[in-house]
């Protein structure tokens, strides 16, 4: 049996409008399109869709002063699909253009007067469900492509507001028992890979090359043909425009809702959400097309010019929501939710992976005088993969990727006069769970592995005066669950691989006067990541975060402020895996990189601030009863990591924070080898070869750096057990030649205060490791670098550069060798060859504490220390005026080896 239901709504089409003052248009789309077919015995199939769902489309509008244009789409399209013997398909879908108002072909441009009011607005639904007592279920739920306005110009006067607003809702559910067949199963979509819904959404270039040209984002076009934006009858050139008068508003959103469960008993389950593209104000991609030309031509420019006279406001933001559920009682079973990009107002054609490259018609936002920005970008995704008792080898699978969510990344964003508001922030929230209940299957669960998720990205802000307040901000927070009975190829746990999370990333950033309110631009970035993974027979391996996964305040963005400001940039983090199996390996790998400012350069004109900072947390877990149990955590945390300089032309201070703590590496077995690993790095300020920091008048530089692993533990009763620390905690630090002066003319880092500042570093180590077993061997090691100031010539009047470093390293066995070692440096103010020019006091002190513990019962013992504490090293010191130099080192460091039979 078949059931099919297609429709077509529209409010206005193909008409050209233009009315008086005071004129009232209302146009409306509302459509009700469902379908239905139920069997007892056979195939049921259901179609729902719609082919055009809009309220104006591909219409021309005029209307005069003090006029009211109201648009308003609202469609559900819903397929219900069900039989006890047969398969049962249910589709739902929007085919058509569908959204408030519509150019599905070339550009229009709508024009009112003064004190205008323009709404379109875009409400659509999809629901599938396929039901199937013995047979295959499967069920597809896609709105399509929704827009508040599509290609859609607007000419506005004074005092005219704009609203434009998408909502997208897709549910797909598919149920089949299975009575008689493995290959029997559900399937369930929300969405598909090119679902759109957006506010306001202009399309991006279309390039035609020769037929033998290379199609690939490095090829070249030229832009002297065809065009795109104001809609003329002989064919539009440039961006899509919108532009209004003074004293207007502006507000898009875009959000999308996606919703799939799959649910089997005999069978596999499979469950998919997915999305292209959410946001509230959206440049669609550039396409590069062969064609028989010969030479390159543009036939659509692409791209978006929005602009207000004086005054203006925008709000912006796209959301998006999915979801996937995917049970099965027997067979596999797998959960996607990818969401590829959520943004609030983004050129899609700069963000990462882009298919081509940016630069055609461009995207640029302008305000002439004072204007109030706000976009936002959240996403939350949630995918669990369940079965109760999968076949052997098979995978149960749960996968989110949120992968880019921006806030704001477009070419220009442009506020003439007064920001009173510049905000940008972007959130994405994964969890994804595999879980095979009772035997078989191999769970695998990954969350947001090389996501991107940043406040502002690649754009070119301005404010030619005064801003308030002005904020970036982004956030990620992924959770990783795998757990499973008896495997195959063990349970696996992905979270955060690769991730990129930046407050205020690449582009720029320029005031022209001051920074007013807090009186601070605040760039914020933080990245929760989690791993977890179990097995009662197999392996389990959970990762958390990576070589890749950074989090970062300000990245690669010079931010300039012509007269009073500060700058602060934080970035924060936590990692953490857990692996635990009872037979097999076990492995969990936590690592991070944080930077507060990274390669930035900063001027301030008068008076203000700088201070970068960074916090990382991390932790890893790894247990199994028989198999080795290996345990890793690798955190790097920069303050302020700079290879351009920082400058501030009167008074002002510069700091840079930066704090590594391992809260617990620990790995333990009953038979088999435990390895535990411990890699942290903390440096306060960090200057490149040539980078300066520069304080015209009065103003402090200080640098503080904590690593801190309080808990390295491996123990395994029958195996080998051993523990590495490597640690590296600088207050500041430099980078110069080796040989000669490291001067700033010779490619040193230099640190100056016009006429009267400080300069202090301060760097703090600390952990304590143990490697213990009974049967087999045991080795401890630990490497540390402390420093509260290192290569980093300064002018200043007192300078303060402290060390401090306490380690204890242990190993034990009872039958095999045992062998601990320590080699540790801690220095107050360690150079080569630099300079220290002073108007004041000196002070640098150096406080280390060593021990090397080693014990066995039948074996050989050995204990190494090598402990060196300076308070001064490798530095020329000239007082200018008049002062003090104090010099301290303070060692205390023990060595001990015991053995009853050797």
């Amino acid at each position: 049996m078949t059931a099919t239901n297609t429709t077509r709504t529209v409010g206005i089409d193909k008409t050209k409008i233009d009315v008086g003052t005071s004129t009232t248009l209302t146009a409306s789309a509302t459509s009700t399109t469902p379908a239905s077919d139920t069997v007892v015995s056979g195939d049921a199939s259901a179609t729902a869709n719609t082919t055009a769902q809009a309220a104006i489309l591909n219409s021309k509008i005029t209307i005069g002063t003090a006029g009211t244009l109201k648009a308003t789409e609202l469609g559900t399209v819903g397929a219900t699909a069900t039989t006890t013997t047969g398969d049962a398909t249910a589709s739902a879908s929007n085919d058509g253009p569908t959204g408030g108002i519509i150019a599905s072909r070339r550009p229009i441009q709508i024009a009112v007067g003064t004190n205008a009011v323009v709404e379109a607005t875009a409400t659509n639904g999809a629901t599938a469900a396929a039901n199937s007592v013995d047979g295959f279920s499967s069920a597809t739920a896609n709105t399509g492509k929704v827009f508040g306005l599509k290609n859609v110009g607007l000419t506005a006067g004074n005092g005219t507001s704009l609203d434009a607003s998408a909502t997208a809702v897709n549910t797909a559910n598919a149920t089949s028992v299975g009575l008689s067949s493995d290959d029997d199963g559900s399937s369930a979509t929300a969405g598909n890979d090119g679902a759109k819904v957006v506010g306001i959404y202009a399309s991006g270039a279309k390039v035609v090359v020769p037929s033998d040209t290379d199609t690939s984002p490095e090829a070249e076009a030229s832009s002297s043909d065809g065009g795109y934006g104001d809609g003329g009858d002989d064919g539009p050139s440039g961006p899509l425009k919108i532009s209004f008068g003074n004293s207007a508003a502006l507000s898009a959103f875009g959000t999308g809702g996606f919703n799939a469960t799959a649910t089997s008993v005999t069978g596999s389950a499979d469950a998919e959400s997915l999305a292209k593209l959410v946001a509230g104000i959206a440049v669609g991609p550039n396409k590069i097309v062969t064609g028989e030309v010969s030479d390159p031509v543009v036939e659509r420019t692409g791209g978006i010019a929005i602009s207000f006279g004086e005054n203006g406001s925008v709000a912006a933001q796209g959301e998006a929501d999915g979801n996937a559920t995917a049970s099965t009682t027997t067979g596999p079973a797998s959960a996607t939710v990818a969401l590829t990009t959520i943004g609030g107002i983004v050129d899609v054609n700069k963000l990462p992976g882009a298919s081509q490259p940016d630069g055609f018609g461009g995207s640029s936002l302008t305000i002439g005088k004072d204007g109030d920005i706000q976009a936002a970008a959240v996403g939350t995704s949630v995918a669990r993969a369940t079965s109760v008792t999968a076949p052997a080898g098979e995978d149960v699978i749960a996968t989110t990727n949120n992968t880019n969510v921006v806030g704001v990344s477009i070419d220009k964003l442009a506020i003439g006069a007064n920001a009173t508001r510049l905000y940008a922030g972007a959130g994405s929230t994964q969890a994804a769970t595999a879980q095979s209940t009772t035997s078989g299957g191999d769970p695998a669960a990954s969350a947001a592995v090389g996501d991107f998720v940043a406040g502002f990205h690649d754009t070119k802000v301005t404010v030619g005066q005064n801003a308030t307040s002005p904020l970036a901000e982004a956030v990620l927070g992924a959770t990783a669950t795998a757990v499973g009975v008896t495997t195959t190829a063990g349970s696996n746990a992905a979270a955060g691989i690769g991730s990129k999370v930046v407050g205020f990333n690449e582009g720029s950033l320029a005031i022209g006067g001051s920074i007013t309110g807090t009186g601070v631009f605040n760039a914020n970035a933080t990245s929760n990541v989690a791993a977890n993974a179990s097995a009662v027979t197999g392996d389990s391996s959970a990762q958390a975060g990576g070589d890749g996964s950074k989090v970062i305040g300000i990245n690669k963005a010079p931010v300039s402020i012509g007269q009073a400001g500060s700058v602060a940039a934080v970035a924060s983090g936590s990692v953490a895996a857990t692996a635990a199996s009872v037979t097999g390996d076990a492995t969990a790998d936590a690592a991070q990189k944080a930077r507060g400012i990274k390669d930035s350069e900063i001027t301030i004109g008068t008076n203000g601030n700088v201070a970068g900072s960074a916090s990382l947390l991390g932790t890893a877990s790894a247990g199994t009863t028989t198999g080795d149990a290996t345990a890793q955590t690798s955190l790097s945390a920069k303050g302020i990591d700079n290879d351009v300089r920082i400058a501030i032309g009167r008074a002002g201070n510069v700091t840079g924070t930066a704090s590594a703590s391992d809260q617990g590496t620990t790995a333990a077995a009953v038979t088999g080898d435990a390895s535990s690993g411990s890699e942290l790095k903390a440096i306060g300020i960090h200057l490149g070869s040539g980078t300066p920091i520069t304080i015209g008048t009065v103003g402090d530089t200080t640098g503080t750096a904590t690593a801190s692993a309080p808990n390295v533990l491996a123990t395994t009763t029958t195996g080998n057990a051993s523990t590495t620390v490597d640690q590296t905690a600088i207050g500041i630090k430099g980078s110069g030649y080796e040989n000669g002066m490291a001067s700033l003319s010779m490619g040193g880092s230099s640190i100056v205060a016009g006429l009267g500042g400080n300069g202090k570093g301060e760097g703090t180590g600390s952990a304590t490791s143990a490697a213990n077993t009974i049967t087999g061997d045991a080795d401890a090691s630990t490497y540390a670098l402390i420093a509260g100031i290192k290569k980093v010539d300064f002018s200043v009047d007192n300078l303060t550069a402290n060390g401090r470093g306490t380690y204890a390293t242990t190993a034990t066995a009872v039958t095999g060798d045992a062998t601990a070692s320590s080699d540790v440096k801690v220095a107050g103010l360690l150079g080569h060859w630099n300079t220290a020019s002073l108007n004041g006091d000196l002070n640098a002190s150096a406080i280390l504490s060593n021990t090397v513990l080693a014990s066995t019962v039948t074996g050989a013992a050995t204990a190494n220390a090598s402990s060196d504490a300076v308070g001064i090293s490798g530095y020329h010191i000239n007082v200018l005026t008049s002062g003090n130099i104090t010099a301290s080192a303070v060692s205390n460091t023990l060595a001990s080896a015991s053995t009853v039979t050797v």
